[in-house]
């Protein structure tokens, strides 16, 4: 049986501020790919910032060819090179609305072939969804079911993205308030958008990215 990994919020430098059961969600939907395809699923956001990511059988042989350094990186750090990015946006993964097969090229670091599923909502790119190549590969009706998962993957990115962009509308509210009523219904309407994390403990962190020679060096805006 294959064991999947979650990257936890204590772990995971990828998208929005959304709930630990929204990265729940994401996890089960990736283990759902991965049992559906017969193949290691991993998704990242479309910074290629790693959310979740199914592990390898345990129990079996692993074959070393399939731990690229590509997908290596990706699990280790969270994240890929913008070079990386580059090179796997260069067949259209932002522009496609269905299933993208990137070729085995060794010289890039990409010992295997994967296929690219993009993850979308309301025609929007939001993540993709990376597939190891199998033998046999998936069927065209395994990939169709899976572009479904993948829609609801999107949903969930969607929503979350809207939810961090609700407190941050809500928190500068509160920080630019008057005095008085004004700040008052500010508070009421952040703890409103909050919910029950509203009773507890929050911090404010500003940060600001540092500059960096090389951009693979420079932290997310979201990190």
């Amino acid at each position: 049986m294959r064991q999947n990994a979650r990257v936890t919020s204590d772990s995971r430098g990828a998208t929005g501020s959304g709930s630990g059961g929204a990265r729940g969600d994401y996890q089960e939907l990736i283990d759902e790919l991965s049992e559906l395809l017969g193949a290691p699923a991993t998704l990242e956001n479309r910074d290629f910032e790693l959310i979740a990511f199914g592990a390898y059988d345990s129990e079996g042989d692993l074959d070393p060819s399939a731990l690229d350094p590509v997908r290596t990186r990706s699990i280790l750090t969270r994240r890929s090179t913008a070079a990386v990015r580059a090179w796997f946006e260069s067949f259209g993964i932002t522009r496609a609305t269905g299933p993208v097969r990137i070729p085995p090229t060794p010289e890039a670091g990409v010992y295997r072939g994967r296929t690219c599923l993009p993850v979308r909502h309301r025609g929007v790119v939001l993540g993709y969804v990376w597939l190891l190549d199998t033998d046999p590969g998936p069927t065209e009706r395994q990939l169709a079911a899976a572009m479904e998962v993948t829609a609801r993957i999107g949903a969930l990115l969607a929503d979350e993205a809207q939810h961090g962009a609700d407190l941050s509308r809500e928190l500068r509210a509160v920080l630019t308030a008057e005095r008085d009523w004004q700040r008052d219904m500010a508070v009421a309407e952040l703890r409103s958008a909050l919910g029950a994390r509203a009773e507890t403990p929050h911090a404010v962190v500003c940060v600001a990215p540092w500059p960096s020679a090389d951009p693979d060096d420079a932290p997310s805006v979201r990190t």
